[in-house]
């Protein structure tokens, strides 16, 4: 068995947050070490001394009843006298029945006075029955002598430590004092990382927290430079990119205009008909590469009721004559970049009416996220072949027509305005039969 796997089970039973580790760090060890003490205390001092109580006590008992069977009644009187004074036990000889036991075990059920009456049982032969009084102060002996029975009323301090409750109460109240403590000061040594994560959240949704400051431990503040470093450079770099392919699609843009214009002067024919459409490709290609390259980054987010943006952009396709309708939504309301999501709803929809001849919309609710299911009837995309599909200029010819033109960034596209909204998108089979787009978005 590995050590990955033998470790595995451990694992599962962790704490998953950092604030949850690092307080098992500090509290584990603190625990340990108390039960330790906690065990060689009553192991060691506290069963040895609740032995040398209950032995020294059942020495006095043994002695007084020694004395008590040879006594007269002023010697009995004497014995009272000195068992309160010097000894802390009341002794008596009583003959009402009623107070007299019904039976005299010569032990106990009580944990505290098991050892007590124990003792007692091997030093004298007098059966005895001992019991603590109703409020637990006091220890109640009677012992049946030949003539009478003699009770004591003993203590419970002579059988017990108060101290040693005290020190567990110690020990016990300090643990949750040093918990804490260590709560509190983990909690603010946390923030700052989970302030990191928030920040770097936000800008993968395209958002940018603009009060974010590095702050906490010297390792938290390093990393919060290190992000607010490379959310300037990714800015700086998605900039340059968009600014050089609009400059590159204007440049082209040009002779593809006086190309067209040129053809155009031309009447139909078996040479210029295939030009034009050469022509044609070439300005949609350049437009989908500038789509591609912009991502809508100055757009803005706005709440938008799902029901309504659904069935209205599907709406305008139903309206040409398409076969798409939507199935469901629910009706709620959702933080999006509306033009965006309506690029990516767009280029799903487009590609389910070019491969297939039918199509459906649906939304469903899944936990904390929204789903948009787009099916359609077409080919579909084989398995091993839905991940190539999600790259940026790959086209599927094997799957799809490779006479419908484009330059495979239809699904890149999607997916990356899938991720600017914090979510993702899934390739599955359609249960119309061909290909089932579902785009998850966190509400």
């Amino acid at each position: 068995m590995k050590a990955g796997t033998q470790t595995a089970w451990i694992k599962r039973y962790l704490p998953a947050s950092l604030f949850g580790r690092s307080l098992l760090i500090l509290v584990l060890p603190m625990v340990i070490m108390q039960a330790a003490a906690l065990f060689f205390f009553y192991e060691r001092h506290w069963d040895n001394m609740q032995r040398n109580f209950s032995r020294w006590l059942a020495g006095e008992v043994a002695f007084l009843v020694y004395e008590m069977e040879r006594a007269d009644d002023k010697r009995e009187v004497t014995l009272g006298k000195l068992a309160r004074n010097f000894m802390d036990i009341e002794i008596q000889r009583i003959s009402d029945k009623a107070e007299i036991p019904k039976t005299f075990t010569s032990s106990s059920d009580d944990k505290l006075l098991l050892y007590f009456a124990s003792q007692l049982d091997a030093i004298i032969r007098e059966p005895f029955h001992v019991q603590r009084t109703p409020e637990s102060e006091s220890v109640i002996l009677y012992v049946k002598l030949d003539e009478g029975v003699l009770r004591m009323r003993l203590s419970i301090k002579r059988l017990a430590s108060v101290t040693a409750e005290i020190f567990i109460w110690w020990m016990v109240g300090s643990a949750v004092l040093l918990l804490m403590i260590a709560t509190l000061f983990l909690r603010n040594q946390i923030r700052p990382i989970h302030r990191l994560a928030e920040a770097a959240e936000q800008f993968g949704r395209g958002k940018e927290d603009e009060n974010f400051r590095p702050s906490g431990a010297t390792e938290v503040r390093k990393a919060g430079r290190s992000f607010i470093a490379m959310r300037e450079r990714l800015k700086r770099m998605i900039s340059a990119r968009t600014d050089m392919l609009a400059a590159i699609s204007h440049d082209l843009r040009t002779p593809l205009t006086r190309m067209h214009l040129a053809l155009a002067m031309f009447p139909n024919s078996k040479h210029t008909t295939p030009l034009l459409a050469d022509v044609k490709e070439m300005e949609k290609m350049i437009q989908e590469y500038l789509d591609f390259a912009r991502g809508e980054g100055g757009e803005k987010q706005k709440q938008v009721r799902l029901s309504t943006y659904l069935t209205s952009h599907v709406n305008s396709y139903a309206q040409q004559g398409l076969d798409i309708a939507v199935t469901s939504v629910p009706d709620i309301d959702m933080v999006l970049f509306p033009n965006a999501m309506r690029r990516c709803l767009s280029n799903v929809i487009e590609n389910a009416l070019r491969y297939g001849t039918r199509a459906e919309v649906q939304a469903v609710q899944a936990g904390r996220n929204m789903e948009i299911l787009i099916d359609d009837d077409g080919p579909g995309i084989p398995v091993d072949k839905r991940e190539t599909a999600m790259q940026p200029f790959r086209r599927l010819d094997a799957a799809r027509d490779p006479n419908t033109g484009g330059a495979g960034l239809g699904l890149s596209i999607v997916q990356d305005i899938a991720l600017r909204h914090g979510g993702k998108v899934m390739l599955e089979d359609s249960p119309l039969g061909g290909l089932r787009v579902r785009i998850r978005i966190p509400t």
